[in-house]
């Protein structure tokens, strides 16, 4: 068994069934969302689980596939309690602030992990520095998925907080980070940045580096032009997921009319983007909203009981 196939099989037992009385799960055959209504029981505190199930993902969030199969096959962690507080510790940005940006990216990060079950990791965002060892100010997230020689960049953002906050963060974001200068500009940095390597990895980050040694002494603009060229010969295409993962209590207070008001939201930010205009020069990506209301942000934030529990 190759290393992405042992850590899908970790991931799997772990995280993956661990959600299933947490997450709500869309089926795309269906088109329709499926709600898990433990999550919401009136007598089961959603939120901690959420915080736990985030907590869990850590270790995922801050390492790569052939280090979380190391870990495990070296029976490093006695408990998941305990590798997210080795992930935390040795890898995690330490963010003190209340507007801290990891909670929205490890969550993102979930999400992904847990729908997209062939999504391979680009980068380990913790890893990646700037030139001034200050944390990478790109995209959130970076996978990508191969399906039938087909290559998908997943490229996110994440936001977490009010429900303005993020529709409008991550509005602003689609309009300044999805260049094709800055896409291009992230790319590369990313692929030639060292990271934990994979079999599928290794293909993908070829192909772009190729592009980067080509036109090192081109403009921005000419090396832009000579990427997106790149992934159109090489059927490489671009999604772009975006978490908005806001409070709306209102939603969780009628347990019987907690679908209608879910897809209530859902039709809100819908419309609010569908009225907005992207122009993606020399590309067409996917985008893909993860729309998260949440019963309590600052239980979430909570370093009692939320997140942060026996971390800090």
């Amino acid at each position: 068994m190759n290393i992405s196939k042992e850590y899908q099989k970790i991931y799997d037992d772990t995280i993956l069934f661990a959600s299933k009385g947490v997450i709500i799960t869309y089926d795309s055959l269906l088109d329709k969302f499926l709600y898990q209504p433990i999550s919401h029981n009136a007598d089961v505190d959603c939120v901690q689980q959420l915080c736990k199930l985030m907590r869990d993902n850590l270790l995922f969030y801050c390492y790569g596939e052939e280090e979380v199969v190391k870990h495990y096959e070296n029976n490093n962690f006695s408990s998941l309690e305990r590798a997210a507080t080795y992930a935390y510790t040795n890898r995690a940005p330490k963010r003190q602030s209340k507007s801290d940006g990891l909670l929205g990216e490890v969550l993102l990060d979930m999400l992904i992990q847990i729908f997209e079950k062939d999504a391979y990791k680009l980068a380990v965002r913790p890893l990646l520095r700037q030139d001034d060892n200050s944390e990478i100010k790109g995209y959130d997230l970076t996978y990508f998925t191969l399906k039938e020689g087909n290559i998908t960049l997943w490229l996110g953002q994440s936001k977490l907080g009010g429900k303005k906050y993020c529709r409008e963060g991550i509005d602003s974001d689609l309009l300044k980070k999805y260049s094709k200068e800055y896409l291009t500009r992230q790319i590369f940095f990313v692929c030639e940045k060292p990271s934990p390597q994979t079999k599928e990895r290794s293909k993908v980050v070829d192909i772009i580096n190729d592009i980067n040694r080509i036109t090192l002494k081109k403009n921005i603009s000419e090396r832009a032009t000579s990427l997106l060229k790149c992934f159109k010969e090489n059927k490489i295409s671009i999604n772009i997921p975006c978490l908005l993962a806001y409070e709306e209590g209102e939603v969780y207070r009628d347990v019987s009319n907690l679908q209608k008001k879910i897809e209530e939201q859902l039709e809100e930010i819908k419309n609010f983007y569908s009225e907005r205009r992207y122009e993606f020069e020399g590309f067409e990506p996917k985008v893909i909203l993860y729309i998260f209301p949440i019963k309590d942000i600052e239980k979430l934030r909570d370093e009692e009981g939320g997140f942060y529990r026996g971390l800090r």
